[in-house]
């Protein structure tokens, strides 16, 4: 890897947080973090299905005592802006102190926008999207639409391993246009975050796995990222290698703690230099095809992974003989090791197995080059939508 590239000046990106905890019992260590940081006032943000299908929940409630003061799990999928702005009310109504986020990136996108929402005292969805980022024009940075540090903090409490925690970014969908709204927020990631590998374990086999890959694609994209940063990149390394060395063993065995913990480690390395260097086509395509054809981010992100690492072939040579050293599969192609980990976690590797038509993808193709990164950060040139089309073909076939 190069770590130095002559008259190249270099950034590396925190969003906010503070203390990130691993191997821990959330429970223990959660009432000792809130007296450390004097906090008294807790709402909790929860999937429905954690709060309704678990008892992780109550035993928070339980562990948090009289400084639980609401709840909702009002969370649908891709964190719609109504619930957003209920979220918020909510908040506001109880008097929080703190936010405790526990879920997967819905639950995670919905809360940077609740801070947004406390902080500017905004609870109608209209003035919300008022406060959408902008990206300079030279597409050199994102710049957030409202610059107030939030006055309600988060805690996060991750069941899912595909690395929202770690950034500013949220991305919630616009329920009247099913497209995505783009929100970077000041201090967005949680101030705490705290990895439980008994609560992560509670997560259904396919939503970890599926979130799992997200994460190695988000690693995956930053070591083949246009601009990388070296810090950025080491650490993406580590977390691709991670993954897929230890993503089989939790398929084989959900209680393999040792497994569980170093994907935790992945989810972590690949999370905290995901703000430093600009993803590529497969991470921002996701935001498209999600909302539009109605199907999770992850599931979808498996599919856009392999595509790309097709679609790369030849044009990320150094990134990619990179990755394969570390792995130990120097001759291999790089997207023959993906698709192999792909089938022995029984993910998707193609779009018809979720149900998306060549129609849809046609359909989508010009939404994707209007969208303000999408094209602008590859290794191979995307100019028109037939470019887009030709990549999405490969994604057709797995």
């Amino acid at each position: 890897m190069t770590l130095y590239l002559e008259n190249r000046e270099y950034q590396f990106r925190f969003a906010g947080y503070e203390d990130v905890f691993h191997n821990v019992n959330a429970t223990k260590i959660l009432p000792r973090y809130l007296d450390d940081k004097d906090y008294r006032r807790v709402f909790i943000v929860a999937s429905r299905s954690i709060n309704t299908k678990t008892d992780i929940i109550r035993r928070l409630e339980a562990c948090l005592g009289d400084k639980f003061v609401g709840l909702t799990d009002q969370v649908g999928e891709h964190a719609p802006l109504n619930d957003v702005i209920e979220a918020a009310k909510a908040a506001s109504e109880a008097d929080a102190d703190v936010i405790l986020g526990v879920g997967g990136g819905s639950v995670m996108d919905l809360c940077k926008v609740v801070q947004l929402c406390l902080a500017e005292n905004c609870f109608d969805k209209q003035a919300l999207l008022r406060f959408q980022s902008r990206i300079k024009p030279d597409f050199s940075e994102i710049i957030p639409g409202s610059k107030r540090q939030p006055t309600v903090r988060q805690i996060f409490i991750p069941t899912t391993m595909a690395t929202a925690e770690w950034t500013a970014g949220s991305t919630p969908m616009d329920e009247d246009t099913h497209l995505k709204a783009r929100y970077r927020v000041v201090l967005g990631a949680p101030r705490a975050i705290m990895y439980d590998p008994d609560i992560v374990a509670r997560t259904p086999e396919k939503l970890l796995l599926s979130t799992a890959v997200r994460g190695l694609d988000h690693a995956i994209n930053t070591r083949c990222a246009v601009l990388p940063h070296p810090m950025a990149s080491t650490l993406a390394e580590n977390a691709i290698k991670l993954f897929i060395e230890n993503l089989p063993r939790l398929k084989k065995d959900r209680t393999d703690r040792e497994a569980m913990h170093l994907c935790q480690l992945a989810t972590s390395f690949c999370g905290m230099g995901q703000m430093t260097a600009v993803h590529g086509f497969s991470h921002w395509m996701v935001h498209i095809v999600g909302p539009y054809a109605s199907v999770g981010h992850s599931n979808v992100a498996c599919i856009l992974m392999l595509a790309q690492a097709k679609w790369l072939d030849g044009y990320a040579e150094e990134q990619h003989s990179a990755i394969k050293r570390l792995l130990g599969r120097p001759d291999e192609p790089f997207h023959e090791i993906l698709a192999e980990l792909l089938r022995e976690l029984e993910m998707p590797t193609s779009f018809p197995e979720l149900g998306i038509t060549s129609e849809q993808l046609d359909e989508m193709a010009p939404l994707a080059l209007n969208h303000p990164l999408l094209a602008k950060f590859n290794l191979r040139s995307l100019e028109t939508a037939e470019d887009v089309r030709e990549v999405l073909a490969l994604a057709e076939t797995g």
